[in-house]
């Protein structure tokens, strides 16, 4: 476990937050695009397991997390403040596959929160993204809009149309490739949307690569928390096989 203080704590929408936290730049040379952290934001008991978190994004000594509050876990972390310490352990699970070729990435709600250090282009080995596919609920939910429209183009989706389209995340991506081809799509959010994407993938031949969340406890592979059913017959383990799978390997069922 590593000791990291709280740089910043700031609540972005009603339930989402943003965490900065420092660290060691010797470390985070270590992190690549799509691995996450677990983070202990409690030195006592409750509650008793680290949390996870993919890593959003990259500065200088510090990298920064985006989380939802749903649970006691979240909650605790929403009332730190800067100067306060807490554990995490990582970088975990593999990164994002290296894809050749243009191609884009969608993101549903908070599930943005995996793409920004990939939108950096902190790592040259991973090419950029040729366009950000976002959407939420509301406008007031599409959260770090401004950091992600200074590095790439960006279009939107709002299901009360008070931005973007009038829609969804699989609406612009079916949009899109009807109007040029890609070599793959990088996905992340509510797994209604993502099952809806690769449905997308299959119907137009396209590669879907999709960024899974379960239950996770240990992060590490041993307690079998986090099983992920394969089309082929048993299972991956989302924390040492994952977070991100190609959707022909994985039984779409999972994603109901």
């Amino acid at each position: 476990m590593y000791k990291a203080r709280v740089l910043e704590n700031g609540e972005l929408t009603s339930s989402i937050y943003s965490l900065v936290l420092s660290a060691e730049d010797s470390l985070l040379a270590n992190f690549l695009p799509g691995q996450f952290v677990k983070i202990k934001v409690s030195s006592g008991y409750d509650p008793l397991l680290p949390r996870p978190f993919t890593v959003h994004a990259i500065y200088d000594s510090a990298f920064e997390i985006l989380y939802q509050v749903v649970g006691r876990g979240t909650k605790a972390m929403s009332r730190l403040k800067p100067g306060d310490e807490v554990e995490f352990f990582g970088p975990l699970g593999k990164p994002f596959p290296r894809i050749e070729g243009s191609y884009l990435v969608s993101a549903g709600g908070v599930g943005v929160a995996g793409f920004g250090y990939l939108c950096q282009g902190l790592k040259p080995e991973f090419s950029l993204p040729a366009k950000l596919l976002y959407g939420a609920r509301t406008s007031a939910q599409l959260v770090k809009l401004d950091f992600f429209s200074t590095l790439l183009p960006v279009e939107v989706a709002t299901d009360d149309g008070s931005l973007g389209l009038k829609g969804t995340v699989a609406d612009l991506l079916l949009a899109e490739l009807n109007k040029q081809s890609y070599q793959a799509i990088l996905a992340c959010g509510p797994k209604p949307m993502l099952k809806a994407l690769a449905e997308l993938g299959r119907t137009y031949g396209v590669k879907i690569f999709l960024v899974l969340e379960t239950l996770l406890a240990c992060g590490t592979g041993y307690c079998l928390g986090c099983a992920v059913p394969s089309r082929r017959g048993g299972y991956f383990k989302l924390c040492v096989d994952g977070p991100t799978f190609d959707a022909e390997e994985i039984d779409l069922e999972f994603l109901r």
